[in-house]
């Protein structure tokens, strides 16, 4: 097999550049193939090439499909896989068509919200968040096992070289942190390098990298994404029509006045600045670009090293009281010694949380009383006397949909998400392991924007009642267990076949989901 450039460059420490081509609707590709073979034949050209998986929701050309061309013409691709448009069956199988084909580099997301399909909107799938994908890529790895009958067997291993997105663009604090929190969970999952969501500020860029360093992450990657908008697109992302991208006001006059060698001076000056701040590499894009383009912007920023720092102005664009991680440093970047600076608002009063809370904490917990008398008359095989008393809890289901918006999935994960609200109702995607990339800048949800993103509810739910929300970086969800929807889930908990013991640890962080 042609060999994998980014992960030779990655082990070698050497900066990496990677062209993201995103793959349209129909199957000729022509525009991609044109910048592949132009690509190819350059000495010094692009040699990774990220391929999207049906972006912004639309239908689209699949990665699985463009990727041999890009192998053979001795490039390495980053096949992007993502959970929205099929269930955990399709995604292995996906992952079993990349594997045969040589492709080892898989970006794992969660996806966007489905928009266009045919003769409608799509069925959003999410049956696996990235967090999830990236366990199932790490299983494959060493060979899934599996039953046929009453035999067991093992898929073929293969060397994935897995990677997964973060955004550091977020305005509110609650939609970064959490964001945050998730990348330490990818990469508990198995993530081996972090590409970010693209953005316009570069100070908010390099806190990533600034916070990676501090909590012990340093090791890992980041290709630092470095898009180049159309002023069409800066608008688009300005009113939220494009999942989870940050736009200024003054960033988007900035677009209209400009023509596409400024923009193309601007991406140049991004890139001389992520490889002087210590980035792995940029991860740049953008619409209509061609190779020749590409190589005009590392060009220029080869020949501008360290001047990037006098134009601060051209990387910078913050948004109307954003919040910041790490206090301003004199550089006008971050100050990577001084404090967090989370939690400095005070917690709101949530009386529904609270109860809830408590009502759990002396009557659902593990070791309480009440759980252990449960647990022995609920256990499975138990008769006439666990029907007697799955009946006698059934009204438990009217509690949770009145208060919580259960939707009766019977694989409960209240506890996990401080009684904010049920992630099968209120989030879009149905996500388990925290927030996807999309929410508005308001903290609105991507796909309904007159909700709030759960998630940030989750978060200030964590605070008000004094848990800890860092387990959300340490304690990773398995999928929903679907032979359980429309079942009781708190007899499920007592019986001890829901998902709490399937929960998992994946570093230092709190217990308190146990309490």
């Amino acid at each position: 097999m042609p060999e994998n450039h980014l992960r030779r460059a990655l082990a070698q420490g050497e900066f990496v550049c990677s062209a993201e081509l995103v793959l349209g609707r129909d199957h000729s590709a022509s525009e991609a193939e044109t910048f592949v073979r132009d690509a190819s034949g350059h000495p010094g050209g692009i040699r990774v090439i990220s391929l999207t998986d049906l972006p912004g929701g639309n239908p689209a050309l699949p990665p699985e499909a463009f990727a041999a061309y890009v192998l053979e013409h001795h490039l390495t691709p980053i096949a992007h896989v993502t959970g929205k448009d099929g269930n955990r069956s399709l995604i292995e199988g996906r992952l079993h068509s990349l594997a045969r084909l040589g492709a080892e580099s898989v970006l794992a997301l969660t996806g966007d919200a489905q928009k266009d399909g045919f003769r409608g909107a799509s069925k959003p799938v999410h049956d696996l968040d990235s967090v999830l994908i990236l366990m199932l890529i790490q299983a494959l790895r060493g060979g899934l096992e599996y039953q046929i009958g009453t035999r067991g067997a093992r898929t073929t291993p293969f060397d994935f070289f897995p990677g997964a997105v973060v955004n550091p663009f977020k305005v509110r604090e609650a939609d970064l942190t959490m964001q945050l929190f998730k990348m330490r969970l990818k990469i508990a999952a198995g993530a081996q390098f972090i590409v970010t969501q693209l953005g316009f500020n570069l100070r908010k860029l390099y806190e990533l990298k600034q916070y990676m360093d501090r909590e012990g992450l340093g090791h890992v990657p980041v290709l630092a994404n470095v898009y180049v908008p159309t002023p069409a697109i800066a608008r688009m992302m300005q009113s939220g029509e494009l999942a989870g991208c940050v736009a200024s006001d003054g960033f988007v006059r900035r677009m209209e006045g400009e023509k596409k060698p400024q923009r193309l001076e601007r991406a140049a000056l991004m890139v001389a600045a992520v490889k002087d701040l210590g980035f792995a590499g940029a991860h740049i894009g953008g619409f209509g670009l061609t190779h020749r383009d590409f190589m005009t912007i590392l060009e220029r920023a080869a020949g501008t090293g360290a001047g990037w720092r006098d134009k601060m102005d051209e990387l910078a664009f913050p948004y109307p009281g954003e919040f910041y991680l790490l206090p301003a440093g004199s550089d006008g970047l971050s100050d990577a010694a001084g404090p967090y600076q989370t939690g400095r608002r005070p917690a709101r009063w949530w009386l529904g949380e609270r109860l809830s809370r408590a009502f759990h904490r002396r009557l659902i917990a593990p070791d309480t009383f009440a759980a252990r008398f449960l647990e022995a008359r609920l256990k499975p095989g138990g008769g006439r006397t666990r029907k007697a008393w799955a009946r006698l809890l059934g009204g438990s289901s009217l509690y949770r949909k009145a208060t919580l918006g259960c939707q009766s999935c019977g694989d409960c994960i209240q506890d996990h998400l401080a009684y904010a609200g049920c992630s099968m109702r209120w989030c879009y995607k149905e996500l388990r392991n925290g927030p996807c990339g999309g929410a508005r800048v308001d903290g609105s949800c991507e796909a309904r924007p007159e909700l709030p993103c759960l998630w940030d509810l989750v978060y200030e739910a964590s605070l008000a009642l004094g848990q800890d929300p860092r387990r959300f970086a340490h304690l990773l969800i398995p999928p929903r267990d679907w032979s359980l929807d429309r079942t009781n889930a708190l007899v499920n908990r007592f019986a001890g076949t829901d998902n709490l013991p399937k929960r998992t640890e994946v570093g230092e962080g709190t217990h308190d989901h146990h309490r």
